[in-house]
């Protein structure tokens, strides 16, 4: 069977949150990053595996699916060795990791797409301060939830897709706006523990969130 065909762009979070899954279960994957700034992603070959022409899809031997969540949810159920990233049957940690993903989705990268696609496809020079503060307030949704949680991770004391999913709109957002460790000391103490216990994480997250900051500054004119 030929491998598991994504693609996706480097910088994106939805789809390193795809190359982490993949690395966690040990599945290979053929990424092919395509540039969007030349509408690969509207080419009728896209578009019949995509009808919303979006980065991450996947084609699994002629199965296309796409949405980051809805991806890395099928990876797991039907490649991985166990159910420790998603539990099959808890059906209580399903939901509290399922409510994490959409807090990924609805809130973090909602809040990252909001300042950087101005910026990077409309020419966009500066960003409204009502934009960074609504990463702060990211921040302090996050902050509490860890403290309620009361464990290593989102959810639980291992790492599950909460983890993956978030850490990669969360891991590009602290580039862009480093959290101040005074004030979300949390949120800080979970990036450092994720970077030194989750694989691939300086690879697949530091690296490229460093890259999405160069070219921010970039199209600033910071650099």
């Amino acid at each position: 069977m030929a491998p598991i065909v994504l693609y996706s762009t480097r910088r994106t979070p939805a789809g390193r949150a795809v190359e982490l899954t993949a690395k966690m279960i040990g599945l290979e994957l053929d990424v092919q990053y395509i540039d969007l700034t030349k509408k690969e992603q509207m080419t009728p070959e896209f578009l019949k595996m995509n009808p919303m022409h979006t980065v991450p899809t996947v084609n699994d031997n002629g199965v296309p699916l796409y949405d980051s969540h809805a991806i890395i949810i099928y990876l797991v159920s039907k490649y991985a060795k166990d159910d420790a990233l998603y539990p099959a049957k808890d059906l209580v940690k399903q939901a509290n990791i399922n409510a994490l993903l959409h807090f990924e989705s609805g809130v973090l990268f909602a809040r990252l797409r909001w300042i950087l696609e101005p910026v990077f496809y409309w020419g966009q020079t500066e960003v409204p301060q009502e934009k960074i503060d609504s990463v702060l307030k990211a921040y302090e949704l996050l902050e509490a939830t860890l403290k309620t949680g009361g464990t290593d991770y989102l959810v639980g004391s291992t790492i599950t897709l909460a983890d993956i999913s978030v850490s990669t709109s969360l891991s590009t957002l602290n580039a862009l706006f480093p959290a101040d460790a005074t004030k979300y000391p949390t949120v800080v103490a979970y990036l450092q523990r994720l970077e030194q216990t989750m694989p691939h994480y300086k690879e697949i997250n530091t690296e490229r969130a460093n890259e999405a900051l160069q070219l921010y500054n970039q199209k600033l004119g910071k650099v």
